[in-house]
């Protein structure tokens, strides 16, 4: 009988679990398209700020966005946003979403046309969680 079991290192379990459900989703939506990519801002060769996405599907999912405080507020985020969007409608994204905190950037994502569809409260120090999607 099967018997439930906590993980401390995780390798071995993500890549079951992800085998698993990449397996049940193809049955059930045919062979998916996956595609990881960076958008990255550079000064010099270094990187001082990025956004890492993926699309699955038609949809773009914005997992990490940062940039150095120095660079920001000077137009560089709406230039990196538009160039993964760009980037993700050649895969064929027709939508995209992400998820920010309420310190973090939820003002910038409304001035680059994305609407919230969801928040969690209860994080520390009354921080809210918010989820923003944009049609493509």
């Amino acid at each position: 009988m099967p018997k439930v079991s906590v993980e401390r290192t995780i390798g071995e379990a993500k890549k079951a679990v992800l085998g698993g459900l990449i397996g049940y989703n193809t049955e059930k939506m045919g062979k998916q398209k996956y595609k990881r990519f960076a958008i990255t801002l550079r000064e010099r060769g270094k990187i001082v700020g990025g956004i890492v996405g993926e699309v699955w599907t038609t949809v773009l999912f914005i997992q990490l966005f940062w940039i150095e405080q120095k660079y920001r507020g000077k137009d560089f985020g709406t230039k990196l946003i538009k160039a993964i969007e760009d980037e993700a409608r050649k895969f064929g994204a027709t939508r995209s979403y992400l998820d920010t905190m309420s310190f973090q950037a939820p003002g910038f994502y409304r001035n680059c046309g994305y609407e919230e569809f969801g928040s969690i409260e209860g994080y520390p120090e009354g921080v809210t969680r918010h989820w923003f999607t944009k049609a493509l």
